[in-house]
């Protein structure tokens, strides 16, 4: 089980790389481009990311605590509306590096906070409610960190769209 943490922990740090990456081949002038349709602004997109990973850290921390018993994944309302109209409008080139010190800051306590975990318990999973479900979905610390992963590779081919989008714009 050891090994499976220190993988998946791995894993987590290269898919924000590979996030990273991505997001720094898109300059400041693309940042507030929102395509038709989307929630996320190219800016937005790190916005979101925080976000998702200030919501996860809360789930883990929980996950940690001896017991294990049910519980509902929340986020403070205000966080969330605020997160959500930020992702939309993308970032001032100002905005830019603070945002993605916030990031680092939020992926690194995720990591220390997975790194709290015992092997023994990094797969135990405990019943967690997530947003207005009616029944729990059984959660590990390995899920969350796996989820956690998939999201940061999501918006990797998605950065990529809205930059050759907003190019395309800028062409015509």
């Amino acid at each position: 089980v050891f090994a499976v943490k220190v993988v998946a922990i791995e894993q987590f740090d290269s898919a924000r790389d590979a996030f990273l990456n991505a997001f720094s081949a898109c300059p400041d002038d693309s940042l507030t481009y929102l395509r038709n349709g989307d929630i996320y602004a190219i800016g937005g997109l790190v916005v979101h990311c925080n976000q998702v990973l200030r919501h996860y850290q809360r789930v883990i921390e929980r996950l940690d605590q001896p017991g294990g018993s049910e519980f509902r994944a929340s986020d403070p309302p205000a966080e969330v509306e605020e997160a959500d109209r930020r992702a939309l409008a993308g970032l001032a080139s100002s905005e830019r590096s603070s945002e993605l010190a916030e990031l680092d800051s939020l992926h690194q306590a995720m990591k220390q906070a997975a790194q709290r975990v015992p092997a023994t318990g990094w797969e135990e999973k405990t019943p967690v409610v997530y947003g207005g479900a009616a029944d729990a979905y059984p959660t590990s610390p390995d899920d969350v960190i796996g989820w956690l992963r998939d999201h940061y590779e999501e918006h990797v081919p998605h950065a990529a769209e809205l930059l050759a989008e907003w190019r395309a714009t800028r062409a015509q």
